[in-house]
C-alpha cells in the first residue's frame, strides 16, 4: 500500500471510530425538497433529501484527494445529516472522483443502500472494481427516460429522471463524455445534474450538452457545472435552452486542473447565472457580484409550489430565487369549526367571554370574520369583528340585547377568496340580569318593577314617601340598608331585589262635637258624647275620657277601643263635680294619636243619693247593667256611711282583671267599668263577677261579657 492510502486508512479508520461514537440523529424531512451538494473537494457528490425523509445519491465523491481525509469528511457530513439509509444512489461515470468513496460510505461507514444505479457497462480501475463489489446484487442498470420516485404516495413526489446517458447516442468512448444526466423534479421546482459530460467537440470530448437541453423538456431552476467548471463545459445552448436561476460547482481548492475556468464562468456570467461554489478551487477568483463560496456544503431547500420562493444557503450567504412555475389557483375554501359556543350556554348581556375556532387551509387563512345570529342561525346580520387573524380565539364582549335563539358563526377566507364557515350547533341564550324593586303602602321607588341590567352596569334607585309618611327601612336582596331615600346597584353581576318600606306620621284629625262646655248634667245620668275624626289612612280606635282637675287632666276613661262611630252614650259617674272637661282620642293603625278637648268645663250635679230610692240604710250592690255586656258596664252600689271602699271585677278562677279603690261618702255610687282589664287589655267574653268590699261587708254580682 502506498504510503499516501496508509496515510488515508489511518486517519478514516480514527475519523470513522470518531463519527460512530455518537449514533446519528434521523434525516430530518422539512416538507420541502433539499438538495445538499456535499464538499467532498476535487470531486462530486450530492445527497437529496426528500420532503418525507426519502434519501438519494447523486455521487458521492473522491477516495485520493489533496486532503487525504475525504472520506471521514463526506462520511461525518452524512452522518451530521442524519442519513443511516439510503435508497438509492445515482453513479454519473465511473471515474474515482464521483465514485471514489463507495466503499467508505456503504461497506464500512454503516449506511445502508436499496440499490445503485449506473449507466451499465464496465471500467477498467480499482475504484470501479470496489464500486461494483460493494453494491453486488444491488446494482442496477438505467434506461434513457426511466425514473425513480421518492415519496411515490405524496400528493407531490419527488422523480429523478434519466434524461440521457452514455452520450446521448454520440459516438465515443470517453468515460466523461458517457455521463448520465439527471433531472429532479418537485412539482414546478427542477434540476439537472450531467456528471462530467462536455458542451463542446474537442478531442474526445463531445458536444453531448446541445444534443441533450432539448430532451430536458424546458427550463430548470438549478443546474450542477459539469466536470467541476472546466473549459469545455456549460456551452450557450445548454444555458439558453434551461434558463438555470442557480449553478453548482464542485471543485476542490489546490485542484491541479484550473477548476473551474474564466471561460465557462463568463459564460455563465453571460447569462446572468449566480453560481455557488463548494470551495475556492484553483482556477479563476470569484466574482463577488456573481459568485458565492461556502467552503462547505451548498443547500437547496425547494418548494412544489408554482412561482414557488426557493433557498440556497452556504456558509456566510443564503439567497432566494422564484422557481417558473404558475402560481396555482386555489380553488379550495378553509377548513373551519367553531368550539365556542356551540349551543346551550347562557351568557349575559355585556359579559366577555370566548368565542374559539380551528381554522387550516390549503395555502393559509388569511382572515377570520365573527357574526351572529339571533334567530336561530337563519340569518347573520349582526357583525362581531372582521379581519381578524387565524389566533383561534377573539374575546367578544356581548351586545346587551336578550334572546333564546343566539348563534355564532365564524367564517375563514384565503387569500383566493374562498370562505369556510361553521357555525354554533345549537341555539345559546343571551340574557341580562334582573333588579326587582317594590314599594310598600305609603310610598313608591323608581324605577319600579323589574328592570334588566348587563353585566356589570349601575343602576340608580329613589325612594319617596307620600305626604304623611316617612321611609322606614330599605331591603336590599332581604338585608337592610337603612331608612335611605337613594341607592346605587354598581357592577352589576348578579341578580338583586329592593324593597322600601314606609310609615304612617300623620295623626288622626278629631273635633269634639259635644260636650263643649257649660253644660250641667245630673250625676248617673246618661248623657250623648260626640266628635268627628278623620285620618290619611284610617281611623282605628276612639278612647273617650274626662278629667275632673283640668283640661290637661289627669284623664279618666270613660271608654276606649271603640269603633270611630262618633257618638257614645256616657253614663256620668255618681259623683258631683264642678269642672269636668271631656277629652277624645284618635288613634291610627301606626300609633298617631290626634285628640280633642271640650272648649270649657261642664258641672255633674248630684241626683239621688242612693241605688235606689231615698237614703240608703244598708250597704247595697246593684245587677251590673246592661247585663250581658258587650262593652261597658254600669256598676252601681250604695254605703251606709263613709269609708275605705275596693270595688272590683274577678273572673271564674278568682283571678282579680280591674277593680278601684278608694275613699267613699255614704251614700249611692256610680262606676263605669269599660271591659279592660288593670293593664288596659281587653277582657274577653265570659263569666265574671263583680264584688264590692267594705268595713261593713261585701257584696258580689254576677256580669257576663258577650265578645
Amino acid at each position: 500500500m502506498p504510503p499516501i492510502r496508509r496515510l488515508f486508512a489511518a486517519l478514516l479508520a480514527a475519523g470513522l471510530a470518531l463519527v460512530l461514537a455518537t449514533p446519528a440523529a434521523a434525516v430530518t424531512a422539512t416538507g420541502r425538497l433539499q438538495i445538499i451538494q456535499l464538499d467532498v473537494g476535487q470531486g462530486d457528490g450530492a445527497v437529496i433529501i426528500s420532503p418525507l425523509g426519502e434519501v438519494a445519491m447523486v455521487d458521492n465523491g473522491v477516495y485520493t484527494n489533496p486532503t487525504p481525509a475525504c472520506g471521514v469528511k463526506v462520511l461525518a457530513q452524512l452522518q451530521a445529516l442524519g442519513v443511516t439509509h439510503v435508497k438509492h444512489h445515482f453513479a454519473s461515470h465511473y471515474h474515482s472522483d464521483h465514485i471514489g468513496l463507495m466503499n467508505t460510505i456503504f461497506g464500512t461507514g454503516g449506511i445502508t443502500l436499496d440499490y445503485g444505479w449506473d449507466r451499465g457497462g464496465s471500467y477498467s480501475s480499482g475504484t470501479y472494481t470496489t464500486y461494483v463489489n460493494t453494491l453486488g446484487s444491488k446494482r442496477r442498470t438505467l434506461v434513457k427516460n426511466q425514473v425513480i420516485t421518492l415519496d411515490s404516495l405524496s400528493a407531490h413526489p419527488v422523480t429523478i429522471k434519466c434524461v440521457d446517458l452514455n452520450g446521448a447516442g454520440l459516438s465515443t468512448s470517453d468515460e466523461n463524455t458517457l455521463s448520465v444526466v439527471l433531472k429532479i423534479t418537485y412539482g414546478e421546482f427542477h434540476a439537472v445534474y450531467g456528471g462530467d459530460i462536455g458542451g463542446y467537440n474537442s478531442g474526445s470530448y463531445k458536444d453531448v450538452e446541445s444534443v441533450v437541453a432539448p430532451e430536458v423538456g424546458g427550463e430548470v431552476e438549478v443546474v450542477k457545472v459539469h466536470h467541476h467548471g472546466s473549459a469545455t463545459s456549460t456551452n450557450p445552448t445548454w444555458l439558453s435552452t434551461l434558463s438555470p436561476k442557480a449553478a453548482i460547482i464542485s471543485a476542490g481548492t489546490g485542484n491541479s486542473y484550473g477548476h473551474p475556468t474564466s471561460a465557462a464562468l463568463s459564460r455563465l456570467h453571460a447569462a446572468n447565472i449566480k453560481t455557488y461554489w463548494t470551495e475556492t478551487g484553483s482556477g479563476v477568483a470569484p466574482n463577488a457580484t456573481w459568485d458565492r463560496v461556502s467552503n462547505g456544503q451548498i443547500i437547496i431547500s425547494a418548494t412544489w409550489e408554482g412561482a414557488g420562493v426557493d433557498t440556497i444557503r452556504g456558509n456566510g450567504f443564503t439567497e432566494t430565487f422564484t422557481n417558473d412555475g404558475t402560481a396555482p389557483v386555489d380553488v379550495t375554501a378553509p377548513l373551519v369549526a367553531l368550539g365556542a359556543p356551540d349551543g346551550g350556554e347562557t351568557w349575559k348581556a355585556g359579559s366577555s367571554h370566548a368565542i374559539t375556532w380551528t381554522a387550516t387551509d390549503a395555502v393559509g387563512v388569511t382572515s377570520v370574520t365573527l357574526a351572529y345570529s339571533t334567530d336561530g342561525g337563519a340569518s347573520f346580520p349582526n357583525t362581531i369583528a372582521t379581519g381578524l387573524a387565524n389566533s383561534g380565539s377573539y374575546t367578544w364582549t356581548l351586545p346587551v340585547a336578550s334572546t333564546t335563539t343566539a348563534r355564532v358563526r365564524v367564517v375563514a377566507y384565503d387569500a383566493a377568496g374562498n370562505a369556510g364557515r361553521d357555525s354554533s350547533s345549537a341555539s345559546f341564550s343571551i340574557d341580562q340580569w334582573q333588579i326587582v324593586a317594590s314599594a310598600g303602602a305609603g310610598g313608591s321607588i323608581s324605577p319600579a318593577g323589574t328592570t334588566l341590567l348587563p353585566q356589570g352596569a349601575s343602576q340608580g334607585y329613589t325612594v319617596s314617601p307620600s305626604a304623611g309618611f316617612r321611609v322606614t327601612d330599605v331591603l336590599v336582596d332581604g338585608g337592610s340598608v337603612g331608612a335611605v331615600t337613594t341607592y346605587t346597584f354598581t357592577n352589576v353581576t348578579a341578580d338583586h331585589t329592593i324593597a322600601a318600606a314606609f310609615a304612617d306620621t300623620l295623626a288622626p284629625a278629631v273635633a269634639l262635637t259635644s260636650p263643649q262646655g257649660g253644660e250641667s248634667w245630673e250625676a248617673t245620668s246618661t248623657q250623648t258624647v260626640t266628635w268627628e275624626a278623620s285620618d290619611n289612612v284610617g281611623v282605628d280606635s276612639v278612647t273617650v275620657e274626662y278629667s275632673v282637675t283640668s283640661a290637661a287632666g289627669p284623664w279618666l276613661t270613660v271608654a276606649r277601643g271603640m269603633e270611630n262611630t262618633g257618638t257614645l252614650d256616657w253614663t256620668l259617674p255618681a259623683s258631683a263635680a264642678d269642672s269636668v272637661w271631656v277629652r277624645v282620642l284618635a288613634y291610627d293603625a301606626a300609633g298617631n294619636v290626634g285628640s280633642d278637648v271640650s272648649a270649657d268645663a261642664l258641672s255633674i250635679v248630684a241626683g239621688a243619693t242612693a241605688v235606689g230610692d231615698g237614703v240608703p240604710a244598708a250597704l247595697a250592690l246593684a245587677r251590673p247593667m246592661p247585663n250581658p255586656s258587650r262593652g261597658a258596664a254600669v256598676l252601681r252600689f250604695a254605703l251606709p256611711q263613709a269609708g275605705q271602699v275596693r270595688l272590683e271585677v274577678v273572673d271564674l278562677s278568682g283571678r282579680s282583671v280591674w277593680h278601684e279603690a278608694g275613699w267613699r261618702e255614704a251614700g249611692s255610687h256610680t262606676v263605669r267599668w269599660d271591659g279592660h282589664g288593670a293593664r288596659g287589655e281587653t277582657c274577653g267574653a265570659g263569666l265574671y263577677f263583680v264584688r264590692l268590699s267594705t268595713p261593713w261587708g261585701a257584696r258580689t254580682e254576677r256580669l257576663v261579657r258577650l265578645q
